[in-house]
């Protein structure tokens, strides 16, 4: 399949990190990388942090693409790449198993079992809010905003590797408390969902 002129030329410019080219190829495929990302990781927030994220990863990888590329595919590998990344971390990280639990299976739990799911996100609620307050603010502008790191650093005025090092003093925190507070639901629900998504 030919890649449209105007696409072709986007490329172009896009590869000299032209603003409004980026601009016009965000808006062109920004949804339909949400809603593959959403097939994958099943939660809209995760699926969004995805889709920026590959945007993110475009523009860094701008002046090297080239421009007969099929942009598609291009975006869709990428995308894909980093969905199955955050799966991967899921085991790891409680938050965001707690992502994935909710929105995966929201249409077939009982009244028990969606208890069970708010007071989980209760308690990662009560986590965060006992983080530090500079950490917490890193958190929440990578989790709950959707900055990647080196956003969240430019924003912030730090290192990319400060605010690497305090995700992970967050997650591990967040994690400790969900331990201490006997959140054992997303253990029980990553156990169940290992067949479908690995296999």
């Amino acid at each position: 399949m030919q890649m449209q002129g105007g696409e072709k030329l986007l490329l172009e410019k896009l590869k000299t990190q032209d603003q409004s080219a980026f601009s016009e190829l965000y808006a062109l495929y920004i949804r339909k990388i949400y809603a593959y990302a959403l097939g994958i990781v099943k939660s809209p927030d995760l699926a969004e942090d995805v889709a920026q994220e590959t945007f993110v990863k475009l523009w860094e990888l701008a002046p090297s693409i080239e421009s007969e590329r099929q942009l598609g595919p291009y975006l869709f590998t990428i995308a894909r790449n980093h969905a199955l990344n955050i799966i991967k971390r899921a085991s790891r990280e409680s938050s965001i198993s707690e992502e994935i639990f909710s929105n995966a299976i929201h249409q077939s739990e009982n009244g028990l079992q969606y208890t069970q799911r708010k007071q989980t996100g209760q308690l990662i609620r009560m986590a965060i809010n006992q983080l530090p307050p500079k950490r917490r603010q890193i958190y929440e502008l990578c989790r709950d905003q959707g900055y990647s790191y080196k956003e969240a650093a430019k924003v912030l005025g730090i290192s990319d590797n400060t605010v690497n090092s305090q995700m992970v003093k967050a997650i591990k925190a967040i994690k400790d408390f969900m331990d201490r507070h006997g959140a054992l639901l997303l253990s029980l629900f990553l156990f169940a969902i290992n067949k479908d998504l690995f296999h």
